[in-house]
């Protein structure tokens, strides 16, 4: 879920905030852990492959999560009130940014103790199909940070690709992202019966709800480079998937937009675009007002930079890519997921 395409987290819930594991999960033991007396107040709200510059923008749209390389100058440069998610992740098979274990222990280490850290980016839509042993590596490095970070959350976005090897008691994962796309090129209604197809495939797998992060569809590829599977959804649409999440997941952790920014290849126009201006529909109204709203749904909006804090950006990064109910996710033809320019991971549209 980064500047490529590549879709992107649990926890046990604390006063409407879903929090997740705190120590190192045992085998079936996901509920058991505390909750992070970091996560209070409504769920964050992260939109992915956003420039510093749009930081800002964002905030006053209520975005307050934000995806950031693991330095600490990075971390301690939000706006006040913003939390960061750091990648340090992989995309499908691909290398970790942090290769190995030592070295990665020593990153978690060195950022345990800062209070603005929300947690970790461990991957970006795994397969264990293609990478029978990715599991195994996601639950180490979940581990670390069970160990040394206890009030942090260990994060990968899933997809479509088999979720019964990346269970809770294999990967030991707090939270995961489930990015189905409902709106496909060729105008006619979104499928919103997507989202329902792999919220139940999470389920089959053994992930609680209480584990899941909605990723929204915040893109379309009709002036894409490469695919044009996917289309910017219309405000009514967009309003139809939130209604639809809240089914699922009425008060997550955090929820993702993707994307927020352009991707030659994958998505444009993006949420960035979608403000009501050059023939585009005003998704970012959309987002304010749920992004906003105190608790849940119908809850009475609260001021953008308020409880949550004021969101802030970090240089483009992951953004969960396109998906459709059932869809397989081979390298064609859907994009697929490909470090981005700045080491962060981005979900890829599958088609």
């Amino acid at each position: 879920m980064k500047t490529h395409l590549a879709a992107v987290a649990a926890v046990a819930a604390l006063g409407g905030a879903l929090t997740g594991y705190l120590v190192a999960p045992s085998a079936g033991d996901a509920s058991s852990r505390r909750p992070a007396a970091a996560l209070t107040g409504g769920p964050r709200h992260l939109a992915l492959n956003m420039p510093d510059g749009d930081r800002a923008k964002a905030a006053a749209l209520g975005y307050d999560l934000f995806d950031v390389d693991p330095d600490e100058d990075a971390v301690n440069a939000l706006p006040e009130g913003a939390m960061a998610m750091l990648w340090v992740g992989n995309t499908t098979c691909g290398d970790f940014q942090i290769a190995g274990t030592g070295d990665f222990t020593e990153t978690v280490k060195r950022l345990a103790g800062n209070p603005r850290v929300y947690g970790w980016y461990l991957s970006d839509e795994p397969n264990p199909d293609e990478c029978p042993g990715i599991a195994g590596r996601i639950r180490a490095r979940a581990d670390i940070v069970h160990e040394h970070a206890p009030d942090q959350k260990a994060f990968a976005s899933l997809t479509d690709w088999p979720m019964g090897p990346l269970k809770p008691s294999a990967t030991h994962l707090d939270l995961i992202g489930l990015d189905p796309y409902p709106c496909r090129a060729g105008g006619g209604a979104c499928d919103l019966d997507a989202i329902d197809t792999m919220v139940e495939q999470a389920d089959r797998a053994g992930f609680p709800r209480r584990m899941i992060v909605p990723v929204f569809q915040t893109f379309g590829q009709a002036c894409a480079d490469g695919d044009r599977t996917w289309r910017l959804p219309a405000a009514r649409q967009l309003q139809s998937m939130l209604d639809r999440w809240d089914r699922f997941a009425p008060s997550p952790a955090f929820d993702i937009s993707y994307s927020w920014g352009r991707q030659s290849g994958w998505a444009c126009p993006a949420l960035t675009d979608a403000d009501g201006t050059d023939g585009h529909p005003d998704l970012q109204t959309v987002m304010k007002r749920h992004n906003t709203r105190r608790d849940g749904p119908a809850a009475t909006p609260r001021r953008p930079g308020s409880s949550s804090g004021s969101s802030s950006g970090s240089s483009p990064r992951r953004s969960p890519g396109p998906s459709s109910g059932s869809r397989s996710r081979t390298a064609s033809p859907a994009p697929t997921p490909t470090p981005s320019p700045t080491s962060s991971p981005c979900p890829v549209p599958s088609g």
